[in-house]
């Protein structure tokens, strides 16, 4: 879902809960709507705020799997739920995306020098899997797609 529709869905559902006292909801509704907004003030909202910055996308991702994570000791479905959901969505955490890491200043120095150095070893490793087409083999494909 994207994440604009879902910040409004999370929106709609804190506003009842604002007014729960001049609502008529059954008790279930009541813990229901709770446990929803919980999950949206303590575990949501700051990723989701934090997000629209590439760099930082690796390594915020990677503390909000732990936050949801951790958060099964609160709530077991809800968390469940947006693990399976968020777990779709992490297609792109390659190595190549996995480098953008290196330039958020929330990595630690340690860190990153590992992962250079992990990304060093791997670079020799897999470079003899890639293929990596010749600029004829370039140039050959081009041309005959304008032709």
């Amino acid at each position: 879902m994207h994440q604009a529709r879902w910040m409004a869905r999370a929106i709609y559902s804190l506003k009842p809960s604002l007014f729960s006292s001049q609502l008529k909801l059954s008790t279930k509704d009541k813990e229901a709507l709770l446990d929803v907004c919980l999950f949206i003030l303590t575990i949501y909202v700051k990723p989701w705020l934090q997000c629209i910055l590439a760099v930082k996308a690796p390594y915020k991702d990677l503390c909000l799997l732990k936050s949801l994570k951790a958060y099964e000791n609160v709530n077991e479905s809800i968390p469940k739920a947006a693990l399976q959901k968020f777990s779709q969505h992490l297609w792109y955490l390659t190595d190549e995306t996995a480098v953008l890491a290196l330039f958020d200043d929330n990595v630690d120095e340690e860190i990153k020098l590992k992962m250079v150095a992990i990304l060093h070893i791997e670079n020799f490793s897999t470079h003899e899997k890639r293929c990596i087409p010749s600029k004829a083999e370039l140039c050959g494909c081009m041309l005959s797609l304008i032709h």
